[in-house]
């Protein structure tokens, strides 16, 4: 990669937000400009289904869209990404265009932040762009009952708000490249105690990522939690015992969920020999329905195909015939 690291011996600090979608990642984002964390000059407004806002900085939720579209990365898509992309011209070039759109909106911010959709499945690029520009990393991890994700999801997309694939979405968002933040500090909120008590929560942020917490910082997550956080716009909770219940509960996002629900109640350390050897267990459990995986993408290809033509299933019509053919000929 051609770009050079920073020329200065200041360790600046990036704070990344990772998380699945309909999991609070926009609120707890906000919640970091309580605690002095730069979000960027150019915030992508509210609107749809994050009316108060989505704190991305538009210049890097761009180049993240591109880095998904390099590595064939689809909304909704579960398929585990080949190692050997990051490795590929396009992304090479999204890589230094990365370096330079930081360079140019954060160069002189000592601490700064970003989030969005689905970084955490493409932390490998990240993770480069942070090392050639010699940036401390550290990871705020949102987290919400699958449960409740999969209900908020279905509110916008009933296909993919069904138990079944909102779970998978919730593995192929949560558990690839986590090794990748278990190697920085990081801390787990989670969404229910975060709209439960945001100033706490915050405190344990602050704390846990080494954020400033002083009277001006308590002030404003005490602002934050009155007159941002809208109560209103959580319309489920659910427990750990509701999880276990559930029967349409894939049994790796149950196990998965618990593990970071753990860390987020601090029952739990994030270097616990207890979380680790699960946390592993979960992702070899996971690399183990690689090609499974695959196949679910491209099936569901095709089903987006078939739903956008005017003749639907019958435009595979010819193709299966030609394959009877081909089989009755061999017979």
């Amino acid at each position: 990669m051609t770009a050079g690291a920073v020329q200065d011996d200041r360790r600046r600090r990036v704070v990344v937000v990772v998380g699945v979608g309909r999991s609070g990642t926009s609120a707890l984002t906000r919640g970091l400009q309580a605690l002095g964390v730069e979000l960027g000059p150019d915030l992508r407004p509210g609107a749809g289904k994050n009316p108060t806002g989505f704190f991305e900085d538009e210049a890097l939720a761009s180049i993240v869209r591109r880095v998904r579209k390099q590595t064939g990365l689809r909304a909704g898509a579960v398929g585990l990404i080949d190692p050997a992309r990051w490795q590929s011209e396009g992304i090479r070039a999204l890589h230094d265009e990365a370096v330079a759109t930081i360079r140019e909106r954060f160069g002189d911010a000592p601490l700064w932040g970003f989030k969005h959709a689905r970084t955490q499945r493409v932390l490998p690029f990240w993770r480069d762009v942070f090392d050639t520009l010699q940036l401390d990393a550290s990871y705020l991890v949102a987290v919400r009952n699958p449960l409740s994700v999969a209900r908020s999801r279905g509110a916008i997309e009933a296909r993919r708000g069904e138990q079944e694939n909102s779970d998978l979405e919730w593995l192929a968002n949560t558990i690839p490249h986590f090794d990748l933040v278990r190697a920085r500090p990081f801390v787990v909120v989670d969404y229910d105690r975060l709209m439960a008590d945001p100033r706490a929560q915050l405190e344990r942020v602050a704390l846990g990522l080494a954020l400033p917490w002083g009277e001006s910082e308590r002030e404003a997550a005490r602002a934050y939690g009155e007159d941002f956080l809208d109560q209103g716009r959580r319309h489920t909770r659910f427990s750990l015992d509701d999880l276990q219940k559930d029967p349409r509960t894939n049994p790796l996002t149950r196990d998965g969920y618990t593990l970071l629900h753990r860390l987020a109640t601090d029952e739990l350390a994030r270097d616990s020999r207890e979380f680790t050897l699960g946390w592993d267990r979960i992702a070899e459990g996971l690399l183990a329905l690689a090609p499974v995986l695959r196949r679910l993408d491209d099936v569901e290809i095709e089903l987006r195909r078939a739903r956008k033509s005017w003749l639907g299933p019958l435009q595979n019509a010819p193709r299966a015939l030609r394959k009877w053919r081909e089989k009755r000929g061999r017979g």
